[in-house]
Order: structure tokens, then C-alpha cells, then sequence
């Protein structure tokens, strides 16, 4: 099967950068309130470290990567089916665990909702960028 590299790539950038939409600029206020760990704390009132940075795009690769294979599997593929499948991929594996992690930590409903969201959301963009830009036959 094959998958188009370009659109990878891309819907991996644009994930990263909707983070910094999502994290900074729609829910900074109510994120920076949730958090409670003192080096995420310190992180949004510093700026995010170099690595972390890094780790986030070669995440939302390897995240746009997996859900390209899906959707390749998935086939007569279009941005609305695309989305569709992102957006419940990400809400049904990554919320379901992340959101069995938080209540045993004791992280919060809102920052659960956050990133949880984040994810989703997230997800349902690249599925639309994967669905609309397919790879060429071979």
C-alpha cells in the first residue's frame, strides 16, 4: 500500500502548528490553570525547550504516518471520510486511554478535555488532508 509522503508531512506540520493554536492561543488561560506539575508549569510561563519542540513534530509524523495506513487500508477515501476517521481515531483510542490515565492520576476533567480535544480535533485535520490529498497509483 502505498501512502503519499508529501500529504504525511504536511498534515504533521499543520498538527504542530495547531497545537501551538489550541495550547496558546484558544485555551492558554484555562491550560496554564489546569496544569499542576511544577516543569509544565514552568513551561507555560517560559516557552517550550528545544526538545520538546522536536518530539512534537516527530510525534504528529509518526501520528499522520499511522493515520495515512489507516485511511490507505480504508480505501474510496475523501477530506469529509478522512476526518471523519481521524477525528474518531483520535477521540476513541487516544481519549479513551488518555482520559483512564487522568482519572487515575487525578489530572483534571478541564485538561482532559483539553488535550483530549486537542488530539481529536487534531486528527480530524489530518484525516481531511490525508483524504483529500491520496496517493498516486502505482
Amino acid at each position: 500500500m502505498r501512502v503519499n509522503w508529501a500529504a504525511i508531512i504536511v498534515s504533521a506540520i499543520v498538527f504542530f502548528l495547531f497545537g501551538w493554536l489550541w495550547y496558546d492561543v484558544l485555551f492558554e488561560t484555562v491550560w496554564s490553570a489546569s496544569i499542576t506539575s511544577s516543569s509544565l508549569q514552568s513551561m507555560a510561563k517560559g516557552g517550550v525547550p528545544a526538545y520538546q519542540l522536536i518530539v512534537a513534530v516527530v510525534t504528529a509524523f509518526f501520528l499522520a504516518y499511522g493515520l495515512a495506513r489507516i485511511l490507505g487500508w480504508r480505501g474510496n477515501m475523501n477530506p469529509g471520510r478522512g476526518a471523519f476517521i481521524g477525528f474518531s481515531m483520535g477521540l476513541l483510542i487516544f481519549g479513551s486511554m488518555t482520559w483512564m490515565d487522568y482519572a487515575f492520576s487525578n489530572l483534571g476533567v478541564r485538561l482532559g478535555f483539553i488535550n483530549v480535544g486537542y488530539v481529536a480535533i487534531g486528527m480530524a485535520i489530518q484525516g481531511a488532508i490525508l483524504g483529500a490529498w491520496r496517493p498516486k497509483a502505482g
